[in-house]
């Protein structure tokens, strides 16, 4: 007979935190958000925010991974693109040095104004090196901008007839201070770096380099390249994938699956466990069970969710699911059993039911050390979906799960072609601008909260947070209630 738990499960939505005393060394400013992701060789890899893009065609590429790891956090490139595409990605993240770029398109003396355009058409650079062969790495001998030429009468022209050759360089700097220093000297945004021998090494773009300046607690490896993550199947053709992430210097594998509580899933962590020290992050789980059985099985963290993303439907067409602040609660308290009993420490990955800054606080509380999101971070500019206008004239961006129609990632959700059904819609969210200019607010909210708590770190608030379950009064009157909002232009000054 089916075992039937009488006691409903419960959103994240429904916990409060209670303060704690907070004493002078626990002020928000002094609080500290660095976390744990994942094992690594005996130690973990750790993040300066605890925030991990989900790995989801709609939100993270090149340009996601890339900026949130300057802001502490780090990116999961999907897995439902080709390996080549995935691994170039990926090492386009490795290679990119905050504001120190290899990986520009450079142009030779002999090409045509007219390719140049289709190369500012499909890339959207404008601003371009010469080199004497075309590749990065050789003699620079110029620079062409889009404003050099004239696109109507140019097209046959030739680079070298338009191209500037009185070009402003530094020689072999490879601090960014310096580089920035000479930048402000020159009053140039653009600066080649050349060797003594006068070969382009890199280039530096003063828009990077001042985020950079501006956010200095990047996640970064021993290398003090930009840490990047990237999803794998449970599908065995993904061997090969796992294997060549890791050759193109993946930091972390992630386990894509709806369930994480499969034999085949077993398998894929247990295969990649013998052929690398790469850490995985196993899941999807939210039962004691599964938790238990990847840890057995060698994950290095675990992820937790299922059925709670903003656009999954997987609860309403399966049944299956969980409440993630029940998940939290229960997995949590196994997480804390297995250290007692081993001595080891598996840090745990909230994936989904995370709204804003609330959320993320009670599952941090909860137990979780690092926050993966998908709609929060399809907001952002910086997001792989496209801009659109809407019909009543917002700026939103495109947003699909990836058990939607549109991803049509069907290995995902153990589906064949000719069977396939959706767990997942496709949609718009609100455009909320740069990540650059709103993730470090989110930042400053979460060490509030854990200054109220009484914490200094979020080991603290694992170990001291007390929560409330809240009545459905107790919440509305926790929300804006019996007031007409002004809006701005009312507003008195």
């Amino acid at each position: 007979m089916a075992k039937v738990l009488t006691n409903p499960s419960h959103s994240l939505k429904e916990f409060r935190i209670l303060p704690g005393y907070t004493p002078k060394d626990a002020k928000v400013q002094d609080v500290q958000l660095e976390t744990r992701l994942c094992r690594k060789s005996g130690r973990f890899i750790e993040l300066s925010s605890p925030f991990s893009s989900a790995a989801m065609q709609a939100v993270t590429g090149v340009d996601m991974a890339i900026s949130l790891a300057q802001l502490g956090g780090i990116g999961i490139l999907p897995v439902s693109q080709t390996i080549r595409e995935q691994c170039s990605k990926v090492s386009q993240v490795k290679r990119f040095k905050a504001g120190f770029q290899t990986d520009i398109m450079t142009l030779s003396p002999s090409q045509c104004i007219a390719d140049v355009l289709s190369i500012i058409k499909d890339t959207g650079y404008t601003t371009f090196p010469v080199t004497e062969s075309g590749t990065f790495h050789d003699k620079l001998i110029g620079i062409l901008t889009d404003k050099d030429f004239d696109e109507r009468r140019d097209l046959s022209v030739q680079v070298n007839e338009r191209m500037k050759t009185d070009v402003q360089f530094g020689t072999e700097i490879t601090e960014l201070r310096a580089a920035n220093d000479l930048m402000i000297e020159l009053g140039r945004g653009f600066l080649p770096i050349l060797s003594k021998d006068g070969v382009l090494q890199t280039v530096v773009f003063k828009k990077d380099l001042d985020k950079h300046l501006r956010h200095p607690n990047e996640s970064i490896d021993e290398q003090k390249r930009l840490l990047v993550g990237a999803a794998v199947s449970t599908h065995a053709e993904d061997r090969e994938r796992a294997q060549e992430l890791i050759a193109n210097g993946v930091d972390v594998l992630f386990i894509d699956a709806s369930d994480g509580h499969t034999e085949y899933q077993g398998e894929m962590i247990d295969f990649i466990k013998q052929h690398s020290n790469t850490p995985v992050v196993g899941g999807n789980v939210i039962t004691s069970e599964g938790f238990r059985f990847l840890v057995d099985a060698g994950a290095d963290a675990v992820k937790v969710g299922m059925g709670i993303g903003s656009g999954c439907t997987t609860q309403e067409v399966k049944a299956t699911g969980r409440g993630q602040g029940t998940a939290l609660i229960e997995v949590g308290k196994t997480r804390q059993d297995f250290a007692a009993e081993s001595g080891n420490y598996i840090p745990l990955v909230a994936d989904g039911g995370i709204s804003g800054p609330a959320e993320m606080a009670v599952a941090l509380a909860l137990g979780a050390d690092t926050l993966m999101m998908g709609n929060f971070f399809a907001r952002y500019t910086e997001s792989h979906g496209s801009l659109m206008r809407n019909a009543a004239g917002e700026i939103v961006k495109e947003y699909w799960m990836e058990g939607s129609m549109r991803a049509h990632n069907m290995r995902r959700y153990a589906q064949t072609k000719e069977n396939f059904f959706e767990e997942g819609i496709a949609g718009y969210v609100p455009h909320v601008g740069s990540i650059f200019d709103k993730l470090p607010t989110i930042i400053q909210m979460l060490r509030a909260t854990l200054a109220t708590a009484g914490c200094r770190n979020i080991q603290e608030l694992h170990a001291n947070a007390v929560l409330e379950m809240q009545s459905p009064s107790a919440l509305l009157d926790s929300k804006i209630h019996d007031i007409v909002p002004m809006t701005l232009d009312q507003q008195v000054l």
